[in-house]
């Protein structure tokens, strides 16, 4: 691991958001900055599913909202009878996250201000693929996007995760446009090609945030 504590200024923690549509790769990434660079990864979408488990903040409201038959025999929240709800349906998916993004800011925030006051990671690392709803712009000192062309994210998806055409496009609906993803963002990651091309790229970033580090 490379340790930057070093290189911060006044024990400064820089707080990096990290957006990207589905397919991108921006998990990737982040996985690098936790195990290379010693950052705190805040996933907006993880923490959403703790919330949703029994007992979690979230979990009476979305039960509620949508009724016990998304729920499965245990009484969890079955996210497939739950993605089946808000599939092709904006309204009920912007319901579903009135429900969760609330507390998952709120919790990100907090742990943010809990970390620069402990100084114990060289940066945070917030990843989500909503950096409109994340407000990631208030917080963030940079936001990195990170992006592939459009089949490559398909075949990774078709591969990976068993997406046909059409569910990749309807979840491409609800998220951003290249161009608006790219106006959000002060810097951008190209991740058509290799694990090594990807952790370069994030090397160089990190130099130019470190004034120069070197590992």
């Amino acid at each position: 691991m490379k340790d930057l504590t070093g290189m911060k200024q006044n024990n400064e923690v820089m707080v990096i958001g990290l957006t990207g549509g589905i397919g991108s790769g921006k998990s990737e990434a982040a996985r690098i900055l936790v195990e290379d660079y010693n950052a705190l990864l805040l996933n907006t979408d993880r923490i959403a599913h703790d919330f949703m488990e029994i007992g979690g903040i979230s979990y009476k409201l979305i039960v509620e909202y949508f009724g016990e038959g998304i729920l499965d025999e245990d009484r969890k929240i079955d996210r497939s009878r739950l993605g089946r709800e808000v599939y092709q349906n904006s309204e009920k998916l912007r319901i579903l996250n009135s429900f969760t993004h609330p507390y998952v800011m709120k919790y990100v925030r907090d742990r943010i201000e809990e970390t620069k006051a402990n100084a114990s990671h060289s940066f945070v690392c917030v990843e989500t693929a909503l950096p409109k709803e994340a407000a990631l712009q208030e917080f963030c000192d940079e936001i990195w996007y990170v992006t592939a062309d459009r089949e490559v994210r398909e075949e990774r998806l078709k591969n990976f995760r068993n997406f046909n055409k059409e569910k990749f496009d309807q979840v491409l609906l609800n998220q951003l446009t290249e161009e608006e993803y790219r106006q959000l963002s002060t810097h951008v990651l190209q991740n058509n090609d290799s694990l090594e091309n990807l952790k370069d790229q994030i090397e160089e970033l990190v130099q130019l945030l470190y004034g120069g580090y070197k590992g």
